[in-house]
């Protein structure tokens, strides 16, 4: 094998840092270590360097049998947590199929899809319909074991005083929508980019798997691909289109899908003003404002 293929990209080591503190720093001190165990265990033969996401590295392999296939080392946290869990319950359908698993490891080996085949790319017609395809078969109703994904979110950090009176508004409403209504099995951070190609059907990738009502997924569709949305006055209307075609194609309920939408963006702006990101509080903002209902 390439060891150089080994070596933890500079940015995603310091943003790991940055987040994770003193544990980040001796979790990407053994990761090539770790990683390089793995592909003996599993037989498997590296193709090239790593990709970075947000919490874990993916590397392109090869089984012993000349199978192309991803190895996937992520970060374990909450989210990250029941990832193997969630593939397996959907078992290739809707999303990655899972070949193997190291849960301590926070470890996965996945089949391999197209990975310059995004949803991102396709119009947004087409992407409409396809994400909505994919999630009806996603959200499937065997969802125990999973935490929800209100009291999940719940446990994050409390909101700032800027948006604290807003979100305190909204919370028995939103509590009472998202337990009095049925629960499936949430993708948990479901956009454009998170759907590639394998021949000609389209698969989920990097679910963050929680339960709770078909609609806590919408959201990120809202906010992927935000800058084909118009700007200027028509920009709330833009946004509120592509909310309402979503709930059509997707068969969902518009009073929860509207809710839910406006207190996930809310919670997104309160978040990105926290740690002073300007451009995704004013995506946050800008759908929170366009989605409220009096």
């Amino acid at each position: 094998m390439a060891s150089n293929h080994l070596t933890v990209p500079e940015l995603f080591a310091a943003r790991t840092v940055e987040r994770e503190q003193d544990a980040g720093q001796a979790w990407i001190d053994q990761l090539p270590q770790l990683a390089e165990q793995l592909l003996c265990e599993w037989g498997l033969t590296l193709v090239g360097p790593p990709v970075a996401g947000n919490v874990g590295l993916v590397w392109e392999v090869r089984r012993a049998d000349g199978t192309p296939a991803v190895l996937k080392v992520s970060w374990r946290d909450a989210e990250t947590r029941n990832e193997a869990e969630a593939l397996r319950r959907w078992d290739g359908r809707g999303a990655v199929r899972l070949i193997q698993a190291s849960g301590d490891a926070g470890a996965l080996l996945m089949e391999r899809l197209d990975a310059g085949t995004s949803l991102s790319a396709a119009p947004m017609s087409v992407a409409i319909t396809a994400a909505a395809e994919l999630l009806r078969v996603l959200h499937v109703p065997e969802w125990s074991g999973f935490d929800e994904a209100l009291e999940l979110e719940s446990r994050m950090t409390a909101p700032g005083e800027k948006y604290r009176e807003r979100l305190r508004e909204l919370r028995a409403d939103v509590e009472h929508a998202f337990r009095s209504a049925p629960h499936v099995l949430l993708h948990g951070d479901f956009h454009y980019e998170n759907v590639l190609r394998r021949g000609a059907t389209w698969k989920a990738i990097d679910p963050k798997p929680t339960h709770g009502p078909g609609e806590w997924d919408l959201l990120p569709l809202l906010r992927n691909r935000f800058d084909e949305l118009p700007r200027g006055p028509r920009q709330p209307a833009g946004i509120r289109d592509r909310l309402d075609s979503l709930i059509a194609a997707t068969g969902s309920d518009p009073g929860r899908a509207y809710l839910f939408a406006r207190y996930r963006a809310l919670r997104d702006a309160d978040y990105a003003d926290r740690v002073g990101d300007t451009g995704f509080g004013a995506v946050a903002t800008a759908i929170a404002e366009a989605v409220s209902r009096s």
